[in-house]
């Protein structure tokens, strides 16, 4: 076979090596293989970037339930009084006489916790709406003392607190962005632990268990955080007022006992809420 003029098969087959290593030498540190590309920005890894928070806004209207816990002091007064003041067998309770010169007051301090359901309603920065709560307690307090002019018959006792007590409010607040200054009053209910002994002398005591449901009122004021678009977290300062009863004893002798017990209160507490959105 004849070669053509043009054809060198042999010089041109050096030339192509020799570029191949020109390429190689040529490329960064020599590290480039032949015929591969050079790395581009497109071709780097990118980092991942964080997770960004979501922004939500704030809104308080919808129905809502939670739980609270805190504590309550139960305060209670007993003044005694003649039940029949023309009676010689109508005494004052932990007094003896008709003068009815004593009195005692006691603080009943303990843990209240419970749940709490309401609705609000929302017009631009001000919130209204309703609130029921119900929760158990723990404050109980004992006192007892010898009575002022009948010693012979012992010791008059009085143990006064709250086994349960629910609210059921209104509210009134004010939105400052996701927080919610709120005042809040309405009924204020409450089983009572209260029973009165009039002496401990087998014969001559005169006792009473007071273990019922009082009711009242309460007013107050908390504020409400939201920490996101379903949960809010709250500081709540309640006071309530459950009234008086009047309380006879009657025991040996056709003898009567009588007191009037007053009862107030005020509860502070925290509480966290789910909003139904």
């Amino acid at each position: 076979m004849v070669a053509s003029p043009g054809f060198r098969p042999r010089a041109d087959f050096n030339g192509w090596k020799s570029m191949k290593y020109k390429v190689a030498l040529l490329s960064p540190l020599g590290l480039l293989p032949f015929g591969g590309q050079p790395a581009t920005a497109a071709d780097m890894p990118v980092k991942a970037k964080a997770p960004q928070a979501t922004e939500f806004t704030p809104n308080w209207a919808g129905l809502y339930a939670g739980v609270n816990l805190g504590v309550i002091s139960d305060r209670s007064r007993q003044t005694g009084f003649p039940a029949d003041p023309t009676s010689l067998n109508s005494y004052c309770f932990g007094g003896g006489d008709f003068g009815c010169s004593s009195s005692n007051s006691q603080t009943a301090v303990g843990v209240l916790g419970g749940a709490q359901i309401g609705y609000n309603f929302q017009n631009g920065k001000w919130v209204y709406g309703a609130e029921l709560d119900f929760g158990l307690s723990s404050a109980r307090k004992t006192v007892s003392a010898p009575n002022n002019r009948y010693a012979f018959i012992g010791n008059w006792t009085a143990k006064t607190g709250v086994e349960a007590l629910g609210t059921a409010r209104l509210r009134l607040g004010y939105a400052f962005d996701k927080a919610l200054l709120y005042a809040t009053g309405g009924l204020a209910y409450a089983k009572m632990v209260n029973a009165f002994s009039a002496g401990s002398t087998a014969g001559a005591s005169y006792a009473f268990t007071d273990a019922t449901w009082r009711a009242g009122y309460t007013v107050g004021g908390g504020l409400e955080y939201m920490v996101n678009r379903n949960w809010s977290v709250k500081a709540e300062g309640l006071y309530y007022d459950l009234g008086h009863k009047d309380i006879t004893m009657a025991g040996a002798f056709s003898t009567n006992h009588s007191l009037t017990d007053r009862t107030t209160g005020v509860i502070g507490r925290i509480g966290l809420n789910y909003l139904f959105h």
